[in-house]
This record gives C-alpha cells, sequence and structure tokens, in this order.
C-alpha cells in the first residue's frame, strides 16, 4: 500500500525536522500528487516560506514519486486540489496520510484509507521502531505545529499506559 502525503502532513513533517525520520519509518511507497507539490512546493516558494525550500529538498533528496492526478471530476467533494487527489490516489491503492480533521472524515465517509501522522508514529512505538521517549517527544513536536492537539495525545499515553510498558 502505498502512502500519500497530503500537503499539512508534508508541512508539518518538514516544520518539525521530522520528514526524513519518517519517510526513514515507512514501510511502505511515499508518494505526493502533482496538487501537493504545487501548494507546499511552488506556492509556498512564490510567498518564499523556509519550509518550502526544504520540503523540496527533502522530495529530491529521497526521490519521492509527484504524481499527476486528473481531479477535476472529484474536486467538488474537497475543499482543494490537494484532498481531490489524495482521495482519488488512495482509491487506487493507499491510504492518505493527513491530519485535517475535516478531510479524513471526507476519507472516512467515502470508504478510503487515511492515516493521521500521529497514529503513524504511534503504529511505529507499536512495532518497536521507535521507543516511548521518542514517540513523545514526536507527539509534543507535532503539538507545536498543530499537528495534533492534547486531546490525541492524551488518548495515545492512555494507550500506551493500558499496553503496559512495551519498551522502553
Amino acid at each position: 500500500m502505498r502512502l500519500i502525503l497530503g500537503a499539512n502532513a508534508l508541512i508539518y513533517l518538514v516544520k518539525t525536522n521530522l520528514a526524513q525520520e519518517f519517510f526513514n519509518l515507512a514501510e511502505d511507497e511515499l508518494i505526493i500528487d502533482k496538487s501537493v507539490y504545487n501548494e507546499v512546493v511552488e506556492m509556498g516558494m512564490e510567498s518564499k516560506y523556509p519550509d518550502a525550500y526544504n520540503a523540496k529538498d527533502f522530495l529530491e533528496k529521497n526521490q519521492v514519486p509527484i504524481i499527476p492526478v486528473e481531479i477535476e471530476s472529484e474536486l467538488y467533494k474537497f475543499r482543494d486540489p490537494g484532498e481531490a487527489s489524495c482521495y482519488i490516489l488512495a482509491k487506487k491503492d493507499g491510504a492518505c496520510i493527513s491530519s485535517d480533521i475535516r478531510a479524513n472524515k471526507k476519507f472516512k465517509n467515502l470508504k478510503v484509507a487515511f492515516m493521521e501522522l500521529d497514529t503513524f508514529f504511534y503504529h511505529q512505538f507499536l512495532k518497536k521502531r521507535i521507543d516511548k521517549k521518542r514517540f513523545i517527544n514526536i507527539l509534543n513536536d507535532l503539538k507545536e505545529v498543530n499537528g495534533t492537539s492534547s486531546n490525541r495525545i492524551s488518548v495515545f499515553l492512555e494507550l500506551i499506559s493500558n499496553e503496559g510498558d512495551l519498551h522502553e
């Protein structure tokens, strides 16, 4: 299954310096669509956002495929082109990685696989690919850029305590 990064997920990963770690932990092919690239990199560079340059460097360094997607037939369902293309790509084969609550509700209603960034890292913790301390630090980093919430962090901490200390 491919992991399809939404614009907000890519921005959060770059802002928190977690992009490379995410890429290294991903066991599936990571892709983005042209709409997300345009939004994050091209428009970001036009606006002189430093994160846009970092996102471009990350994508180039890791040779993340940028897939063009015909979105007109689905755009009416979504707020922006990136959500529509993520939906189309996930429908074919994959899961949208997005922390946009509104978009994720639509993905769920349309029966398309999706995952929030914090959940991705939680799964890595469960697989013992990152330890508890690292997971908590990642949650805090994501919270600083609005990539997760205090409520979601509380849920993850409760899940961890219910699991017992899987590993320190």
